[in-house]
């Protein structure tokens, strides 16, 4: 019984003090910044309605667009998003192993209008257990393949030049 009074204190200042264990990490280059759903909860969110491919049907996702998360970890948008900068890749980690790929580029304002959003919220509520406590919106994509559920992690990588010759 004692232990049991040890573990909850440890964990209830764990999750107080900022030390629980983080839902996402975004990486780029050297740089990685990880959250826990408190901190990602705190980050400035912008709300989408639209139809969710997989249901048929509208909801209103509220969540943090991925390129404010890519723009934090030093990704080349905007002005930097030119020459070697358009051969990166975004790969987008779920918990049960799903992974997705997006070009660089899908989540600049000059390319593109669409904003990608890493979703915490469907119509007001938490996402649920099977599709949260993260998931990839993804307007515009007629096939639901890329709205990723259970996001873990978000990565910038480099796509390899071909090689010159034939």
């Amino acid at each position: 019984m004692r232990r049991t009074g040890l573990v909850i204190l440890l964990l209830t200042l764990a999750v107080t003090r900022g030390f629980a264990d983080p839902v996402v990490r975004v990486s780029a280059q050297d740089s990685t910044v990880a959250y826990t759903i408190e901190e990602f909860a705190a980050l400035p969110h912008t709300e989408i309605t639209l139809v969710d491919p997989h249901e048929q049907k509208q909801h209103t996702y509220s969540g943090v667009p991925v390129r404010d998360l890519l723009l934090k970890v030093g990704a080349p948008l905007g002005e930097k998003m030119r020459g070697p900068a358009l051969r990166l890749a975004v790969i987008v980690h779920a918990k049960d192993g799903y992974a997705t790929l997006f070009a660089l580029a899908e989540f600049d304002e000059a390319f593109s209008d669409r904003t990608l959003l890493l979703s915490d919220s469907e119509d007001g509520k938490p996402l649920p257990p099977n599709s949260g406590p993260l998931r990839i919106v993804a307007p515009g994509d007629k096939r639901a393949a890329r709205w990723a559920r259970m996001v873990t992690s978000i990565e910038v990588v480099p796509i390899p030049a071909k090689p010159s010759g034939p």
